[in-house]
C-alpha cells in the first residue's frame, strides 16, 4: 500500500514539471533573462529541509512466545483452543507420560528399600553398641576375678563369682535372642523387594508392548505396478532404540527379581556364622565365669591365676572387636543413608521429569497458534504454542533502510496510520533499534520499536499494517 501512494506523487510531480517546462519554452527570451536573476538568488538561499522519515511497519503484540517442551514425546492433551486467554501457571499441553509413571514407581520402590535397609543398619549399630559394653564389663569383671584370685578366696568372692555365673548364663540367653533376630528377615524389606519386582516386571511390560507393536507394525502396500511390498514405517531408529530400552528393562526386573530371591533364601552361612559369634563369646563367658568360681571354691593357684589373667587379656580381646564391629556398623548406616538420599533424589528427579512434561504458560495472554495435534510426535525444542500479551501493543518496522535508520534515536516522536484504519492518527514513541541489520527484498533494513500510546477502543489486530512517520 505504501508504494501505491509513493508511484502516486510520483505521477503528480511528473505531470507538474512536464507543465512547467512548456511554459518555459513559450515565455520571451527577454522573460527568461528577467526570470534568471530571482532563480540564481533562490538557488543561493537555504530552503528548509524536510527531515522527517518514513516507513512501514507492522502492529505485534507487547510480550510474545514460542514455547516448547524440553523433552520430546508424544502429545496426549491439548487443554487449550487458540484465542484463548489463559493465566499464569495454565497447564496448556501434556505429553504422554507413562514411562515416567514407571519410573517414578521404581524410584519410590527404590526408597522404601533404602530406608529398610537404613533401619537395617542402625539396629546392627545399636546391637554392636551394646556388644561394646557388654566387652568392657567383662574386662571389669576379669579383673576383679584376678584381683579376687590373687588376694585369696573369701566368701564373698565365691557370692560374687556364683553371681558371674548366673549372669553369664543370661548373657548366652541374650546372646541366643539377639543372634535369632538378627537372622530374621524384617517383612518390610521383602515387601519392599516384591514390589521392587512388580514395579520392574510392569515397565518391562509395558515396554515389551511397545516393541511388539513395532515389530507388528509392517503391512503391505500396493505398488503403482501392481506388486505388493511389505512396509515396516517403525523399522530403523525407533525399532533399535525401542529393542535397547527393551533389554535395559529385562536386565533391571532381573535384578529385582535376584535380590528378592536372595532375601527369601534367607541368611548365607558368612550372615549366620557371624551371628552366632556373639553367641560363642558369651558361652566363653559363662564357661570363664564357672571355672572362676570353681577357683574361688578350691581356693587359688597359680596356674588359676594364671589362667584369670588370660581371662582378662580376653576381654580386653573382645572390647576390641567390639569397638571394631561399631566402626563397621557405623559405616554400614553411613553407606545406608547415602542409599536412601539418593534414592529420594531420583525420586525428585522423577517427578521433575513428569513435571516438564506439562508445558504451563509463562504468563497470562492468548493462545495464538497451536502446532501439534493429540497423538502427534514432538522434538525437544520444537515450537509447539505460541503465546502472546495482547494487553499492549507495539509496532516494528519492516522496511526502514540504512539510509534512514541513522535519523532515528530512541525517544523519537512517531505518528502512525494504521492502513486498516484511515481515519485515525496514532502516537508513539521509538523505544528499540536492532543493532543488526534484517536483508528484505535486497535492501539493508533494521527493525525499529515502537511504543504505542493510547489505542483504548481501536480494533487493531496483530500483524496489520502501518505508516510510520518519525520525527528525529
Amino acid at each position: 500500500m505504501r508504494w501505491g501512494r509513493m508511484i502516486a506523487v510520483l505521477i503528480v510531480v511528473g505531470i507538474l514539471a512536464a507543465g512547467g517546462y512548456y511554459i518555459y519554452q513559450q515565455q520571451t527570451p527577454a522573460a527568461q533573462d528577467a526570470a534568471a536573476t530571482p532563480v540564481a538568488n533562490a538557488a543561493t538561499d537555504e530552503s528548509p529541509v524536510n527531515n522527517f522519515v518514513a516507513a512501514e511497519g507492522q502492529i505485534v503484540p507487547q510480550r510474545q512466545v514460542d514455547l516448547s517442551f524440553q523433552s520430546g514425546g508424544r502429545v496426549a492433551e491439548i487443554l487449550v483452543q487458540e484465542g484463548e486467554a489463559v493465566q499464569t501457571g495454565d497447564a496448556l499441553l501434556r505429553l504422554e507420560s507413562e514411562q515416567l509413571e514407571i519410573a517414578r514407581e521404581q524410584a519410590l520402590a527404590d526408597v522404601a528399600i533404602a530406608e529398610a535397609g537404613v533401619g537395617a543398619a542402625q539396629a546392627r549399630l545399636a546391637a554392636a553398641q551394646a556388644a561394646v559394653q557388654t566387652a568392657a564389663t567383662g574386662v571389669t569383671e576379669a579383673e576383679a576375678q584376678l584381683t579376687l584370685l590373687q588376694a585369696g578366696p573369701r566368701p564373698e568372692q565365691i557370692a560374687s563369682a556364683q553371681f558371674d555365673v548366673t549372669a553369664a548364663q543370661a548373657g548366652v540367653a541374650q546372646a541366643a535372642n539377639n543372634r535369632d533376630a538378627s537372622l530374621q528377615i524384617p517383612q518390610s524389606q521383602i515387601l519392599a523387594a516384591q514390589a521392587n519386582v512388580a514395579a520392574s516386571q510392569a515397565a518391562l511390560n509395558a515396554i515389551q508392548e511397545q516393541y511388539e507393536a513395532i515389530i507388528n507394525g509392517c503391512f503391505q502396500t500396493t505398488l503403482p505396478d501392481g506388486s505388493t511390498q511389505e512396509v515396516c514405517p517403525l523399522y530403523g531408529a525407533p525399532e533399535e532404540a525401542k529393542r535397547a530400552e527393551l533389554e535395559q528393562a529385562q536386565l533391571q526386573a532381573n535384578a529385582a527379581q535376584a535380590a528378592l530371591d536372595a532375601l527369601l533364601a534367607g541368611p548365607t552361612a558368612g550372615q549366620r556364622a557371624a551371628a552366632s559369634g556373639s553367641v560363642a563369646i558369651a558361652q566363653a563367658n559363662q564357661d570363664l565365669a564357672e571355672a572362676r568360681l570353681a577357683l574361688a571354691q578350691a581356693g587359688a593357684m597359680p596356674e588359676q591365676i594364671a589362667q584369670a589373667e588370660v581371662g582378662v587379656e580376653l576381654a580386653q580381646t573382645a572390647v576390641s572387636q567390639a569397638e571394631t564391629a561399631v566402626a563397621q556398623a557405623e559405616a554400614g548406616v553411613t553407606q545406608a543413608e547415602a542409599a536412601l538420599l539418593q534414592a529420594q533424589a531420583n525420586v525428585q528427579a522423577a517427578e521433575l521429569a513428569l513435571a516438564r512434561l506439562t508445558l504451563r504458560a509463562p504468563f497470562a495472554g492468548t493462545v495464538a497458534s497451536i502446532l501439534p495435534e493429540v497423538g502427534e510426535l514432538v522434538a525437544p525444542g520444537a515450537p509447539v504454542l505460541s503465546l502472546a500479551d495482547l494487553s499492549a501493543w507495539l509496532v516494528k518496522t519492516t522496511d526502514l533502510t540504512e539510509l534512514d535508520v541513522v535519523n532515528i534515536q530512541p525517544g523519537n516522536e512517531v505518528e502512525l496510520q494504521v492502513d486498516a484504519i484511515p481515519n485515525e492518527t496514532l502516537r508513539g514513541v521509538v523505544t528499540d533499534i536492532d543493532s543488526v541489520a534484517t536483508p528484505a527484498r535486497g535492501d539493508v533494513t533494521y527493525v525499529v520499536t515502537i511504543e504505542l500510546g493510547d489505542t483504548a477502543g481501536l480494533p487493531l489486530r496483530w500483524g496489520m499494517t502501518v505508516f510510520v512517520d518519525v520525527s528525529p
